[in-house]
């Protein structure tokens, strides 16, 4: 009986890192459209400073749910 649990939690933890790595890849476009689009009008360092913002968040996730899949 724990031998199922266990294996779900398992699962349950390795889809939560790819979800984590998929934002991740996601905030990734959300930077590149922020940057290349400017939709708010911002001055050119501004979006920079917005796109690079994104980029770093996006990295930060990503890595979070890669460290998250290899534990398990």
């Amino acid at each position: 009986m724990s031998l199922g649990l266990s294996y779900n939690n398992e699962k349950s933890v390795y889809y939560i890192g790819k979800t984590l790595e998929l934002m991740g890849i996601v905030c990734l476009g959300a930077a590149l459209f922020l940057g290349l689009v400017n939709p708010y009008d911002y001055s050119e360092a501004q979006a920079m400073g917005v796109e690079m913002g994104f980029l770093a968040l996006g990295i930060i996730v990503f890595f979070v749910g890669r460290l998250i899949e290899k534990q398990h």
